[in-house]
């Protein structure tokens, strides 16, 4: 099923969070279309029409779920603000190393750290009210660093395995660059550090950590700007986390984890 395909008429079961696809459905719903079209220039508008119609939609979604008439054609795993989030968002974003570098290589709940970061994303560009915009250029520029990325034709391979061509990537990459362009506006000016911390961090992180590693320490006048800047990319990442989780509060999710993760273990356990 194509990534275009799936913009077409979706189903949701809310009970299971699946998605279906009726062709059948599709048509009909096309077909009541055209008949309203021909009253919208008058004054008359068939509303009871509609309103049987859309009784007719979710006798049909009952029915179809129930004897198999539609394609089941991805899973929401969460919503966010009216936001969908689905399975295939999920593996896009996986299997094109979109957050490979905050991922850092790790193999465990790998879609779970993809969905908490997606969901981080839309609450942040929801909350967001000040005009920032990624350009064109910018999207180039990260579509063609990902395609490096790839073997010749295993990228284009990739694209054709999701139904997707380059502008379908390029969304999901819009949304991250924009992601990332609020937090380095909003935590960018960077955070004051003193010299008692840098201490602080030299006695109680650095010397134990070295002498579990059974290597000498070097003196702290060799290392002030090296844990300098570590200690501000602790305090810088503590203020996004607070912000965020302060965000979730007042946002509406709603997250399904136990299909993420009952669909991970099964996809591993295919390997």
């Amino acid at each position: 099923m194509s990534f275009k395909k799936r913009k077409c008429l979706r189903l949701l079961d809310r009970n299971t969070y699946r998605i279906y696809q009726s062709p059948n459905l599709i048509h009909l719903c096309k077909l009541w279309t055209r008949f309203l079209s021909h009253f919208r220039n008058r004054r008359y508008f068939p509303q009871k029409c509609t309103l049987i119609f859309c009784l007719l939609l979710a006798f049909w979604n009952v029915l179809s779920a129930s004897s198999g008439f539609e394609e089941l054609v991805d899973r929401i795993v969460a919503v966010v603000n009216e936001h969908v989030i689905t399975l295939t968002d999920i593996k896009i974003a996986d299997k094109f190393g979109i957050y490979e570098e905050e991922l850092n290589g790790k193999i465990e709940n790998r879609f779970l750290l993809i969905l908490e970061r997606m969901i981080n994303q839309k609450i942040v560009i929801d909350a967001t009210s000040e005009d920032i915009f990624v350009k064109e250029e910018e999207l180039e520029s990260a579509l063609k660093k990902m395609a490096a990325k790839f073997d010749l034709g295993e990228f284009e391979k990739k694209l054709d395995e999701f139904g997707l061509d380059q502008e379908d990537l390029k969304n999901y990459l819009k949304e991250a660059i924009l992601y990332q362009k609020i937090l380095s506006r909003r935590f960018g000016r960077g955070v004051s550090v003193s010299l008692e911390e840098i201490v602080s961090y030299y006695r109680n992180t650095y010397i134990p950590s070295q002498n579990r590693k059974g290597i000498e320490s070097r003196p702290m006048m060799e290392l002030l700007d090296d844990i300098e800047l570590r200690i501000r990319q602790e305090k810088t990442r503590k203020q996004i986390v607070d912000w965020i989780n302060n965000l979730k509060k007042q946002a509406e999710i709603e997250i399904k984890s136990d299909i993420l993760k009952n669909i991970e273990k099964s996809e591993m356990e295919q390997k």
